[in-house]
């Protein structure tokens, strides 16, 4: 079901209630429409499925079709039933949990600029994992992996799974982890691994929303495969760092969809 309906050139109308489909457990997502300035994705959450606290660089408005569930919002739960509609602004904490099925339209604004930069410790942090990346890069990224498949297992569809069989994704995403610690402060050296990464996303439809799924499940595979070197400073690095780079990835993609469809 990720896909996309249709863009902005074309005539659009749908009854909504007919595009739902659920899956049996976790998150089926569908774009409905996009142009150059805004976005609007069908979500259907199994009973239960819960998206963890994550945030967007885009303004958000959410409007329930059916089901109920709960928006935690800046720690703040919004019932969600039929006929509800929330604004988010850009870069404002919030989750999701469905206490039964529950389908909403989630519309986003145009790319917003990244709230902040990455600060200077976070910079000489991650680049002093360099090393221990290097050396276990493929074993947190093989954990990531498993830890992903096992919590939100409708995303495997989006996964070569013989890839993962053999070793080479696992391998890819080592590289690209290790590549991106040693250049943090230097993205412009990046620039040709991002290129190919967010084609090939823009290819499996990866959403914005989805980049808090891997970033939750990456963080939790380096803090199990480092142990006690994974810091609480360490862990509070690799986490901004990470949201740093989502951006990087969310708004190129958000180029490529345009020219895409």
């Amino acid at each position: 079901m990720n896909n996309t309906v249709t863009s902005s050139n074309d005539f659009f109308a749908a009854t909504l209630q007919d595009l739902i489909e659920y899956p049996t457990s976790g998150i089926l997502s569908k774009v409905l429409l996009k142009d150059k300035n805004s976005q609007y994705s069908l979500f259907c959450l199994a009973t239960g499925t819960t998206i963890d606290k994550h945030t967007s660089t885009r303004n958000a408005v959410i409007t329930i079709i059916e089901g109920t569930g709960n928006l935690n919002l800046e720690g703040k739960d919004i019932a969600l039933a039929p006929g509800v509609l929330v604004f988010m602004p850009a870069n404002t904490p919030h989750a999701v949990q469905a206490q039964e099925n529950l389908a909403f339209v989630l519309s986003l604004s145009e790319t917003l600029p990244a709230k902040k930069e990455i600060s200077q410790q976070t910079i000489d942090i991650v680049k002093s994992t360099a090393p221990i990346l290097k050396q276990h890069g493929q074993k947190i990224t093989t954990r990531m992996y498993e830890i992903m498949f096992h919590k939100h297992p409708e995303v495997k569809a989006q996964f070569d799974m013989s890839a993962q069989a053999n070793g080479t994704q696992p391998a890819r995403l080592a590289t690209a982890v290790y590549s991106y610690a040693t250049h943090i402060d230097d993205l412009k050296a990046l620039k040709a691994m991002v290129e190919k990464i967010a084609h090939r996303h823009v290819e499996t439809h990866v959403l914005p929303e989805e980049y808090p799924i891997v970033g939750e499940c990456l963080l939790q595979a380096i803090k199990e495969v480092l142990g006690d070197a994974a810091t609480e400073e360490l862990m509070t690095a690799w986490t901004e760092a990470y949201q740093a780079l989502a951006e990087v990835f969310i708004n190129r993609e958000q180029q490529l969809y345009q020219t895409t469809f």
